[in-house]
């Protein structure tokens, strides 16, 4: 069932010293920086760069032709976070989140730039809090919603579906019914 993001922070509100950590991160302004592979648009690109980001293509660091093992290193070493539409980056076999940097992977339908606006909502949390995406996150992002898995300090996984719905932000809330099984 999808449920509106805001409600959901308002009744269950993160714990105080967290929140004193965002404001930290907040106030120290950080700026996202992106590592696009040879897989993602140059018109989504420089959408992003005319958003203000800072993007670095494969093509600027000299890796154009090699595996995406190798893009997946050059984003961890630069801190940075890989841009691609490359769904092989989703294969956690490949690629666990324990040792790759932040993946964002896209899907375009047709390309338009209306559509990449859409696809790019999931960035939003990137731009404001950069400091909790440098790794141990995948976003599987298209022009209707996008699926985030993430490792936590403490080694748990989690898996969370989100959408913009009428100008809400929405996520994603399995229903278990008292013997535990799903509705």
């Amino acid at each position: 069932m999808w449920k509106d993001l805001l409600e959901i922070v308002r009744k269950d509100p993160c714990p105080p010293k967290q929140a004193l950590e965002v404001i930290e991160y907040l106030k120290r302004g950080a700026k996202a920086r992106f590592y696009a592979d040879e897989n993602f648009p140059s018109a989504a690109t420089e959408l992003l760069r005319s958003k203000g980001a800072s993007v670095r293509t494969a093509v600027e660091a000299n890796m154009l032709g090699l595996p995406d093992e190798a893009h997946a290193a050059y984003a961890l070493k630069h801190r940075t976070i890989l841009l691609s539409c490359d769904r092989d980056y989703l294969n956690n076999g490949r690629f666990p989140l324990i040792s790759c940097p932040a993946i964002f992977v896209f899907q375009f339908d047709s390309g338009t730039g209306e559509e990449m606006r859409l696809a790019f909502r999931c960035l939003d949390p990137v731009f404001s809090t950069p400091q909790f995406f440098d790794k141990w996150c995948k976003v599987d992002a298209s022009v209707h919603e996008w699926t985030k898995s993430y490792r936590s300090l403490d080694g748990a996984t989690s898996r969370e579906r989100h959408r913009i719905h009428e100008g809400k932000h929405q996520l994603w809330i399995e229903e278990y019914s008292v013997d535990g099984t799903r509705n």
